[in-house]
C-alpha cells in the first residue's frame, strides 16, 4: 500500500487544507493518507485554537486515515528543526510520498529551484553568517537566498518550510517523495477572508468572531463554535505569568533550552520585569533579530523544559491521536512504536518516555490554561473511526 503524509497544524483546519488533501490524493493516487499535526501548541509559538483531539477529529473527518501527533519540542523550532523532527518521524512509519503547499511559482519550477539551493548550501550558510548581524537568523537566511536565486518570489513562509522538507529528506537519505501543490486563491500571509471561500489560517484565525463559516468545513465550524462556546479562544497570558514565575522568582537558567541564545536570559529578564501583560511583554521584546515567534518558542520551551539536547535523540515512537480501521497496515509496517495506550508508553525507552512526558506536559499546560480536564492523554481513549 501507498501512503501520503502532509504534515500540519489545522489551526483551524479550513477549505485549503481539503484542497491540499484532495489534491495529494489525485496527484499520489495513495492508498492512505496519514497527517504529523502539531499538539496544543503550534510553531508560532502559541496555543492552539482549539485542542489537537477536535482538531485531530476535523482532520479525521476531512479524509485523513491517521493523524499523529508532533512531539512539541519539534513543533516549537524554527523551520529547519521542524521539518527535519517531523521527516524523521515519517521516514521510520515508512512513508511514500510527502505532500505540502507552495505559492507564487509552478511546482517543477519549485523543485528546481530548490535543488539549486540545496546545492549551493555551503554558500547559503555563508552569506547567511555574514547577513546576520542585528537580524535574525529568518531574515538573514531570506537574504542570502534572494541573492543566491535572484528571485524574492520564491521566498514566502509556506516555500521556506517546503524547501526544508526536501532538504531534511535528502539530509537523512530518504526515499520519501515530495510533491508540491500550488495554493490557490490565497497566500499563507493573507490576512483577509477571500471571497473564492479559500482562505489564509491568518485570515480565518482573525476572523473566527466574524462570519468566516464558508471558509472552513461544517464539522471544522462546529469544533471551532463548540470551543469558543465552552472554552474560548486561548491567549498566552496564563505561559507567559508560569514564564515570570520560572524567571523572576524561581531564577532557573535558560542556556539549554531551545531557542535559546547567550545573552536572551538577561534581555528578557529586563523588559519582563516592566511589563505585566504578554502583549505589551511581546512588543517590547521583539526586534529584526528576535522575532515573536522566537519569543514565544523560547517561552513555551522554557516553561516545558525542552532542551537542545533532545534534537539528537533517535525517537523510536509516535503518538496517534485518531486513526480507522485501513490505517492499521502503518501499525503493522513502521519501524517505530505506535503509542496507543497507557501500556504502550511503560515499554518506550528512556529518551521517548522524556520526549513523550513532554507532550503531555504540553497538553496538560494548555488544559490547565483553558480550565479544561487535565491528563487527557492517559484518559481518553484514542478515537477510531
Amino acid at each position: 500500500m501507498k501512503t501520503l503524509a502532509i504534515i500540519s497544524e489545522f489551526n483551524p483546519l479550513h477549505n485549503g487544507h481539503k484542497y491540499l488533501l484532495d489534491k495529494a490524493k489525485e496527484k499520489t493516487k495513495a492508498d492512505l493518507a496519514i497527517t504529523i499535526m502539531s499538539g496544543d501548541y503550534v510553531q508560532r509559538g502559541e496555543p492552539a485554537v482549539i485542542d489537537k483531539f477536535q482538531r485531530s477529529s476535523t482532520a479525521m473527518k476531512a479524509g485523513f486515515d491517521m493523524v499523529i501527533e508532533m512531539p512539541a519540542f519539534i513543533t516549537l523550532q524554527s523551520a529547519e528543526y521542524f521539518a527535519l523532527g517531523s521527516i524523521k518521524i515519517l521516514e521510520k512509519i515508512g512513508v511514500d510520498f510527502l505532500c505540502f503547499g507552495i505559492e507564487n511559482i509552478d511546482p517543477n519550477d519549485f523543485l528546481k529551484k530548490v535543488d539549486s539551493l540545496i546545492k549551493k548550501d555551503d554558500q547559503l550558510d555563508k552569506l547567511t553568517k555574514e547577513n546576520l548581524g542585528s537580524s535574525s537568523f529568518t531574515k538573514a537566511r531570506y537574504d542570502a537566498t534572494v541573492k543566491i536565486l535572484g528571485d524574492n518570489n520564491f521566498i514566502s513562509s509556506n516555500n521556506i518550510l517546503a524547501l526544508e522538507y526536501i532538504r531534511a529528506i535528502r539530509k537523512i537519505n530518504s526515499k520519501i517523495i515530495p510533491i508540491p501543490i500550488k495554493r490557490i486563491s490565497s497566500l499563507n500571509k493573507d490576512k483577509d477572508l477571500k471571497n473564492t471561500k479559500i482562505s489564509s489560517s491568518t485570515a480565518v484565525r482573525k476572523n473566527l468572531f466574524k462570519d468566516y463559516k464558508n471558509h472552513v468545513p461544517d464539522f471544522s465550524y462546529e469544533a471551532i463554535e463548540h470551543n469558543k462556546k465552552n472554552y474560548g479562544i486561548p491567549n498566552m497570558e496564563y505561559e507567559f505569568n508560569l514564564f515570570k514565575y520560572l524567571l523572576l522568582i524561581n531564577k532557573k537558567p535558560m542556556a539549554d533550552i531551545l531557542a535559546y541564545e547567550e545573552g536572551l536570559d538577561n534581555y528578557l529578564l529586563k523588559i519582563t520585569l516592566s511589563n505585566d501583560n504578554f502583549s505589551d511583554f511581546l512588543e517590547k521584546a521583539s526586534t529584526n533579530r528576535y522575532t515573536s515567534s522566537r519569543i514565544k518558542r523560547l517561552i513555551l520551551n522554557y516553561v516545558l523544559d525542552n532542551k537542545t539536547k533532545f534534537n539528537g535523540y533517535n525517537l523510536d515512537f509516535y503518538k496517534v491521536l485518531a486513526f480507522n480501521k485501513k490505517s492499521q497496515y502503518i501499525f503493522s509496517n513502521s519501524r517505530s512504536k505506535p503509542i496507543l495506550t497507557k501500556k504502550d508508553m511503560d515499554k518506550l525507552s528512556t529518551t521517548d518516555k522524556i520526549i513523550l512526558s513532554k507532550m503531555l506536559d504540553a497538553s496538560n499546560m494548555y488544559n490547565l490554561g483553558q480550565g479544561r480536564e487535565i491528563n487527557q492523554d492517559l484518559t481518553k481513549k484514542i478515537r477510531r473511526y
